[in-house]
């Protein structure tokens, strides 16, 4: 019975995190086949001031120590994630691409080429986007009741104050704002994660690993004028017109020999419980993501965008939940699953060490 109470205790000390959101993996848990599809990456991430956003790398191979062979089959993903403001709703990008010469970009550089119109040539054709357009409420039969709203900030109160996160030491980093959209009272709290290892956070019981970029969206107090009514949420999958295709609730682009996807996921966190939620994967169009983002987006996708809608229906008379799109390359974080794990052998260790002494 002791060494189940150190176990928890090292567990809580090193899954603690502070803040209004909390980064921490569930403990004893991480995704089927962790090691063969999310194995370790050299993967950086940091809040960008300048263009308020999050931006992540993660490398399949250490640039600095391999050889020219190694680094001419490494391949590189660059992702950056942008806050709401009174202009733009949340949206974020993500691209893919192999060789030396793309290991060589740096997140920053490659989101000042996109901010400042233009797309490093060695990602053309690998970059898809997703877009968190916006929410209705409707009626049993889907009907829309009263006025749709978006994911923006209301144009008198444009800024949404950020904070920066990390988790798990290192291993977790994050961004996060809390706000009121345009037209509801509603509060809502979008967060980009990046992870450096596989697992499932708490918070969202978010699946998150070093080959994927997570967008988490709290919503709470959304106010339904009927309890047997909804809420839907729009997810925008993004991708460079005439390219990829719909598998399931997921957009996918095959570039390099590498699958790349933006998905929407089938689970939501309602009421503290993982709970499936009804997604329907729609035609739409790049105006739905509003003109601030789809500029932005128009430049990454090297031109006009396919956007497919993801329509999230929540259960009904459900005011609070938390949601989790995400973009990635190789296995869909969402279609990998969770399964029970032994703690790592660090872990295993210390606790050994701490009931000894």
């Amino acid at each position: 019975m002791r060494t189940f109470f150190v176990v928890a205790a090292i567990a809580a000390l090193a899954f603690a995190a502070s803040g209004d959101v909390n980064l921490a993996f569930e403990g004893g848990v991480n995704l089927t086949n962790a090691e063969a599809d999310f194995s370790f990456r050299y993967t950086s991430a940091g809040y960008i001031d300048s263009l308020n956003i999050l931006g992540w790398s993660s490398v399949s191979i250490d640039a600095s120590a391999a050889d020219a062979s190694a680094k001419a089959n490494a391949d590189i993903m660059l992702g950056g994630g942008v806050l709401p403001s009174g202009l733009n709703v949340p949206f974020a990008v993500l691209a893919y691409a192999k060789g030396e010469a793309a290991i060589q970009v740096d997140a920053k550089g490659f989101l000042d080429g996109i901010f400042g119109g233009s797309l490093n040539a060695n990602f053309k054709g690998g970059v898809i986007g997703m877009a968190a357009i916006g929410m209705q409420e409707v009626d049993p039969d889907n009907k829309p009741v009263g006025d749709y709203v978006p994911l923006k900030l209301p144009l008198l109160n444009p800024v949404c104050d950020d904070h920066s996160i990390n988790g798990d030491g290192d291993n977790l980093k994050g961004v996060y704002c809390t706000f009121s959209p345009y037209g509801n009272s509603a509060d809502v709290t979008v967060t980009y994660v990046t992870s450096k290892k596989a697992g499932v956070l708490e918070y969202g019981e978010t699946p998150v690993s070093p080959r994927s970029y997570e967008m988490i969206i709290e919503v709470k107090k959304f106010p339904l004028s009927n309890d047997k009514n909804h809420v839907r949420m729009d997810i925008g999958l993004l991708t460079a017109s005439g390219a990829g295709d719909v598998d399931g609730s997921a957009r996918v682009i095959n570039h390099a020999g590498e699958k790349v996807y933006v998905a929407a996921s089938t689970h939501a966190v309602v009421n503290g419980k993982r709970t499936d939620v009804d997604v329907k994967v729609e035609s739409g169009s790049a105006e739905e993501i509003g003109t601030s983002a789809e500029v932005a987006l128009k430049v990454a996708l090297g031109g006009n965008i396919d956007a497919q809608i993801a329509r999230v229906h929540f259960p009904a008379g459900a005011t609070a939940f938390v949601y989790d799109p995400a973009m990635g390359a190789g296995c869909n974080v969402y279609d990998a699953g969770a399964s029970t794990v032994a703690l790592s052998l660090l872990v295993a260790l210390l606790c050994v060490l701490v009931y000894m002494f």
